[in-house]
């Protein structure tokens, strides 16, 4: 199911920039982004203590510059992660207290404040522990596995074997 998801989205962007418009390319590459990062909680575990409750939000937080505008919260919308809601909420930057269980850094925004606090960190700048790659006019992921284990998170195989690469968990 992942992959026919992903198959739609990669098709979507492949035909923005085959129609050669800059905008509408890039309009894409957000959009495919934001319905990847609606996604990827479903291939997430937390650690327990990360949700006060059991119906507790997935906090998804954006956190700088937000390149979606309400691409990523139409993605969210509806959005259930084992009978959890979705929400999006914006940061202009973010701490260890800031209660996000998935932050996407926007440019500038840094997340050295958020080792080890059970939070999964996508950017587009190669420090988080999924970072967005666009490769051959196709928006891909590569995943840093051993910065996941470090956090407490557990991704899916499933996600995993459908990344571009995968930085594999140091042994314990």
């Amino acid at each position: 199911m992942l992959r026919m998801w992903m198959r739609w989205h990669l098709l979507l962007l492949a035909m923005a920039g085959a129609s050669g418009g800059v905008v509408a390319a890039e309009q894409l590459e957000y959009a495919v982004k934001a319905a990847y990062l609606a996604k990827f909680a479903s291939y997430v575990d937390w650690p327990p203590a990360a949700f006060a409750t059991p119906t507790s939000p997935v906090v998804l937080c954006v956190v700088g510059e937000d390149p979606f505008g309400p691409l990523l919260d139409e993605a969210a919308a509806g959005q259930q992660v084992s009978g959890r809601a979705i929400v999006v909420r914006r940061l202009k930057s973010i701490g260890r207290d800031a209660g996000c269980h998935i932050a996407y850094l926007g440019k500038d925004a840094h997340a050295d404040d958020l080792r080890g606090t059970g939070t999964l960190v996508v950017a587009d700048s190669g420090n988080g522990i999924i970072n967005f790659v666009v490769k051959d006019n196709r928006v891909r992921f590569t995943v840093d596995d051993d910065a996941a284990a470090k956090n407490g998170l557990a991704i899916s195989s499933k996600l995993l074997n459908v990344a571009l690469s995968v930085k594999s968990r140091s042994p314990q």
